[in-house]
Parts: C-alpha cells; structure tokens; sequence
C-alpha cells in the first residue's frame, strides 16, 4: 500500500512496477523527463514511513541521489518498490 501524505490518498502496491509508474497510473502528477531512466533525478519522493518496505538502492540510484545531495529518505519514484505499506510526500509534482 502507498500513502500520500499531501492527500492521505492510499493505493495499492506490486513490488514488481515502480512507483512512478504506480502513480502514473493512478493519475498522481509527479515530475519526470526521462521516461522512468534514473537521469533525470525530477521523480524525487521522501519516505515518510515504511522506508524499510522499499527496495534496496541499486548503482544508479545512488550515484544521482548523491550528485543532488539528496538525503537518506530521498528516493526516485523509478526507482523504487513498494513491498509494504509506505507513505510518501512527493516532492516534484507535475501539472
């Protein structure tokens, strides 16, 4: 389950589909302008709770977050995977 926090909206999570595209589909505006690549570092979420329910970092991910100076809950939406209830704040939302 995703939580989030500006809306309090839930939706269902699949640990195999990102949470971009979970959003995506879900109508949610958020950011992007590389197509889910992890290059663009716009799909920025924090994870407000639940941040041990997501997917471990993988190389790419870590070296954008790092080149933003991101912080510890940062994630990117592309990146990541639900695989239990976590609630995020969106921190680029699109138009």
């Amino acid at each position: 389950m995703i939580i989030i926090k500006e809306s309090g909206k839930r939706i269902e999570s699949n640990p195999v589909t990102s949470i971009l595209n979970i959003l995506q589909r879900n109508d949610i505006p958020i950011e992007t302008y590389c197509g889910g690549r992890a290059k663009c570092g716009r799909c920025l979420l924090h994870i407000a709770a639940g941040a041990d329910k997501m997917n471990p970092r993988g190389k790419a991910e870590i070296e954008l977050l790092r080149s933003l100076g991101a912080g510890e809950n940062i994630r990117l939406a592309c990146q990541s995977y639900a695989r239990g209830e976590v609630e995020i704040e969106i921190i680029n939302p699109g138009k």
